[in-house]
């Protein structure tokens, strides 16, 4: 068959099976309802099945081999080889792997902890602990958040075993491996970027968490050398706490439960990009039985983008929308006219670092200048404060997520979700005391990434590192005017619209004029 009609077929017939795969995960993150549950597994099974299929992977392993492709042909022969890969294994296999982690979705769905034997969901946790001063309050509520752990952890250790006897059995030393192989990564870089960043950062993020420390111990009345995880303003330390008076949540309190989505439109309206549509299709604000996440999908790969999240009014909300939505423009602004696998982001990170990109301006006083339209006595308050602020959270963020992408290497490679090793990356990359009662419960399980996302966290922090080298490129190219037309259009003429045309690191070196540039995130906020 020629190659042009047989790769316009594939593309047909993995766009609609993935679109199945898409609607149900949507339902069922949106209800919980068993029957979506199953509607999941069976379109998520279709999918590898039809990916495992040896006669279509013969038939790609022989196209790319022959040589005679142009540009376009080769990338989407060899994005569609890398789907097939880990998916060329038997039918019970690949049944085992789907059963097992939609059964975690659904539990992960429909927990609620308890707090005194009353029922709380993720919202009221993280409200407990960003403003309570009850300690033994907040010491439940950061328990309840590591209820789920327990549930959780030992059908998450069959599926990571599973997950890495699976890659074993396709030639890899385990699932971890494969993984990060397969998003075009060099292993022994990731490692190395991972820790070099850790390095750099060091010096100047002890000195963060001990001012960290003195105002969360002022505020709670704790020996800040006591402080304990639940003394931080969230359930695994990946937010900084505010360490002075100004609190931005008086621009969003009393301005009604759509605020976040006002200040969302208006400000993506600001650089030309409407999400109506996007926020039109979405499912913004909390309820019973709905996925406590938040995160945006590409149903159709036609245009059909929407976000879940759980909204309330304040910045915290404010900065998960405007992240979100910057996923959704990335998607929604994709050249329509390639081939439905080209349809993507260029690789999982670029999305992440346009979607961190936007949900930084939740801390940025210009922001809050041109969206809110705050005087300026309260802009000089802003520019006073929130320089320390955001870089606080920025260190804070980053250190987390190097915690938990070496610890999640080390999962994969020992199949030992030892909660000991998990509290001393608390120890010695976070620089928080760690609970001794704690330290044999499966707390680690608790964090939705490990069953859902795998091996997927080191992207956050190479999506920062690419914002900031974003951040770099445009304020150069449009004169420090960020929040401008030009600033949107530059994003859709160098990042989105060439989808996964291209490498990775050929998008990023066309859009900045260099390849990814780790010193940009070091420089930005080294203050």
């Amino acid at each position: 068959m020629e190659k042009a009609i047989y790769l316009k077929e594939l593309n047909e017939k993995l766009n609609a099976l993935y679109y199945q795969c898409n609607i149900a995960a949507w339902n069922l993150s949106t209800t919980g309802k068993d029957e979506y549950a199953a509607q999941a597994e069976h379109a998520d099974l279709a999918m590898r099945l039809f990916l495992a299929d040896k006669q279509r992977f013969d038939t790609v392993n022989s196209m790319l081999a022959a040589g005679d492709l142009e540009e376009l042909e080769r990338r989407q022969l060899t994005l569609i080889h890398d789907m097939m890969v880990e998916n060329q294994l038997d039918k019970e296999m690949l049944q085992q792997l789907v059963i097992k982690q939609i059964a975690l979705q659904s539990i992960t769905t429909k927990f609620r902890g308890t707090i005194d034997g009353r029922e709380v969901n993720n919202k009221q946790i993280e409200e407990v602990l960003r403003s309570s001063t009850n300690n033994d309050l907040r010491k439940k509520a950061w328990l309840a958040s590591k209820q789920v752990g327990a549930v959780l952890e030992p059908g998450l250790m069959e599926l990571i075993k599973l997950r890495n006897e699976s890659a074993v059995k396709l030639g890899y030393a385990n699932y971890y491996e494969m993984s990060i192989q397969l998003q075009e990564f060099d292993g022994a870089w990731l490692k190395q970027t991972l820790e070099s960043y850790r390095d750099q950062t060091d010096t100047l993020f002890r000195r963060v968490k001990d001012s960290i420390d003195q105002a969360v111990g002022q505020r709670l009345g704790v020996d800040p050398s006591t402080l304990m995880p639940w003394h931080m303003s969230d359930m695994f330390f990946q937010e900084a706490p505010r360490t002075s008076d100004v609190d931005l949540g008086v621009y969003f309190e009393g301005k009604g439960n759509h605020i976040v989505e006002e200040l969302a439109t208006k400000t993506y309206d600001t650089i030309g990009l409407d999400i109506r549509d996007i926020i039109a299709r979405s499912d913004l604000y909390e309820r019973a039985g709905k996925d406590q996440h938040a995160f945006t999908m590409h149903l159709d790969h036609k245009g059909d983008v929407r976000v879940l999240a759980n909204l309330r009014p304040n910045e915290t909300e404010m900065e998960t929308l405007l992240h979100e939505m910057g996923h959704g423009v990335y998607d929604k602004y994709l050249d329509m006219s390639l081939p439905p696998v080209l349809r993507h982001p260029a690789h999982i990170f670029t999305t992440e670092a346009v979607a961190m990109f936007f949900g930084r301006m939740a801390r940025d006083p210009k922001w809050y200048k041109q969206m809110v339209g705050i005087d300026d006595a309260a802009l000089q308050r802003l520019e006073d404060d929130l320089p320390v602020a955001i870089r606080n959270q920025m260190l804070v963020a980053t250190r987390w997520i190097t915690h938990f992408a070496l610890f999640e290497s080390e999962l994969y490679h020992t199949e030992n979700g030892d909660s000991r090793l998990w509290y001393q990356g608390v120890q010695n990359i976070q620089y928080l005391n760690t609970p001794e009662e704690r330290l044999e419960k499966p707390d680690w399980a608790a964090k939705y990434h490990f069953a859902m996302a795998p091996v997927y966290y080191h992207n956050y922090l190479l999506g920062e590192m690419l914002a900031s080298q974003f951040d770099h490129t445009l304020r150069a190219e449009t004169e420090g005017k960020v929040l401008t037309p030009e600033g949107g259009r530059w994003f859709v003429d160098n990042v989105f619209t060439p989808g996964a045309k291209y490498s990775w690191n050929t998008m990023i070196e066309d859009a900045t004029g260099e390849k990814l540039n780790p010193s940009y995130l070091v420089q930005q906020f080294n203050y």
